[in-house]
């Protein structure tokens, strides 16, 4: 029992709402991809029969964001990461991933516009560097937490992914069938 109410001078007790259960996380920069990639991404598996959490679709009014994702994200079986140029911008999508690998899941990465390699920030001219080399001046976010990002970045590049290009629908079934494999297999370890 969770949320107490008084009515007439009685507290009652109502049970917490069942927390809600994700076959599938969408990690991704927002402004890059939700309405394209993510958002096909999201259909394709929820049109299949999953429960896939993206936030802009999956996130209830009045419900606190972070909470929400956390909560998806340790609750899915598998996790898509939808790498784009302006990802590592985003402290958000930085501390979803960090969160991801600490869960166990698998991760399926999408490179959109980004090669794996550009994950590894060898070239300081590369996008990802840059990003965070804004991150570190700004002062903003500690060097330790970086770090772990950086850490999550290169362990991520080195899982065999997809790179979003050629014949798209073709893509995004092979996206799909991959996930679902994932789901199918923590399924059978759950029994």
């Amino acid at each position: 029992m969770e949320n107490t109410q008084t009515q007439n001078g009685n507290s009652v007790c109502y049970p917490a709402p069942p927390k809600t259960r994700y076959n599938v996380f969408i990690n991704h920069r927002g402004a890059d991809v939700k309405e394209t990639l993510a958002s096909l991404i999201y259909h394709n598996l929820q049109n299949k029969g999953y429960n896939a959490f993206l936030d802009k679709k999956s996130i209830q009014v009045g419900k606190r964001i972070p909470k929400s994702i956390v909560g998806a994200i340790h609750t899915a079986s598998v996790h898509v990461a939808i790498f784009s140029a302006n990802y590592a911008n985003s402290t958000w999508c930085l501390k979803e991933l960090y969160l991801m690998l600490k869960s166990g899941a698998p991760i399926v990465p999408v490179f959109c516009g980004v090669q794996p390699s550009e994950l590894r920030m060898k070239d300081e001219d590369g996008e990802y560097a840059r990003a965070f080399q804004v991150h570190k001046d700004t002062g903003k976010i500690r060097p330790q937490k970086l770090e772990k990002w950086k850490k999550a970045l290169r362990k991520v590049s080195r899982i065999e992914g997809y790179i979003f290009k050629g014949d798209q629908g073709v893509l995004l079934e092979e996206i799909g069938t991959t996930v679902v494999k994932y789901i199918n297999v923590a399924k059978r370890l759950k029994r």
